[in-house]
């Protein structure tokens, strides 16, 4: 019952028809998203000030999210030396499929645990997978409703990398 009241929730792609590249151009502050990681490790978005930062909601029981895991760690690597940083929020999960996902997937970030959803809310998640590429003063300047790509994710990187954003 619980898969079927989330189904509605996992999103291959929203409409976001405010840009040409499919995503939704924002300027508001993100929220102070802090947590601890699947380790147990605090992590917080705070701490990543200065550099432009990928925020990443995904959850193990959400196929576009699987569909788009790959890509995020492609572009994370090909911008790990540009001021970039990548931080995933796991929704609503068990912890050891969470685990079992990072190593499936060689996820190289660091993921904060949601098991109550309070993040999604505090963002306005539209479903899963849903992506905010944040600014390094800390204003999201886009969001990604529903399942991104390699070529969308860099090229919205590169708008807030270059100020165009």
């Amino acid at each position: 019952m619980a898969l079927v009241l989330m189904a509605p929730a996992c999103t291959k792609r929203a409409d976001a028809s405010d840009d040409p590249l499919g995503a939704k151009r924002m300027s508001s502050p993100a929220p102070a998203l802090a947590g601890d990681d699947l380790d147990g490790e605090p992590v917080a978005l705070a701490d990543l000030r200065g550099d432009v930062v990928v925020v990443n909601f995904w959850a193990t029981w959400c196929d576009p999210c699987r569909d788009e895991q790959p890509a995020l760690e492609r572009v994370r690597r090909a911008y790990q030396d540009q001021g970039v940083e990548f931080l995933g929020v796991d929704e609503r999960d068990d912890l050891a499929a969470a685990r079992a996902w990072i190593e499936e997937f060689d996820v190289t970030y660091p993921s904060i645990q949601d098991p109550s959803g309070s993040w999604a809310d505090d963002f306005e998640l539209f479903g899963y997978p849903d992506t905010f590429v944040i600014d390094a003063s800390g204003m999201i300047r886009w969001a990604v409703y529903g399942q991104t790509g390699e070529e969308q994710l860099r090229q919205l990187i590169d708008r807030v990398l270059t100020g165009e954003a």
